[in-house]
């Protein structure tokens, strides 16, 4: 998205790389990021953030494909802090703005 800095993506490129990029305020779509805690929400798209193509093969990699089921359980004390987010049968621990790639709908 414009005006916005690549960050990481895989926990092993966490020293490397600027701090995590935002979807910005006025833009309409669901993300994992925006998501209510406890709302249940299907997965539409996974979109890398630019300077991030892996991104999206990732989080495939981890389950997050259109069509699955998704839910955010609990988000970090701090602002900016990781989500915890359930998809399938699995619990990851997502940073923002890797939940920001994620599009979902509310069930």
């Amino acid at each position: 998205m414009p005006g916005q800095e690549p960050s990481p993506c895989r926990p092993s490129q966490a020293h490397s790389v600027a701090a995590p990029a935002r979807a910005p305020e006025t833009d309409n779509r669901l993300t994992l990021e925006r998501a209510a805690t406890g709302l249940a929400c299907r997965v539409t798209a996974v979109r890398a953030a630019r300077g991030a193509p892996d991104w999206e093969r990732w989080l495939a990699e981890i389950g997050f494909l259109p069509g699955e089921s998704v839910r955010v359980t609990a988000r970090g004390l701090w602002r900016d802090g990781p989500l915890v987010v359930r998809i399938g049968d699995s619990t990851f621990a997502l940073r923002r703005a890797e939940a920001a790639c994620v599009e979902v709908e509310p069930l």
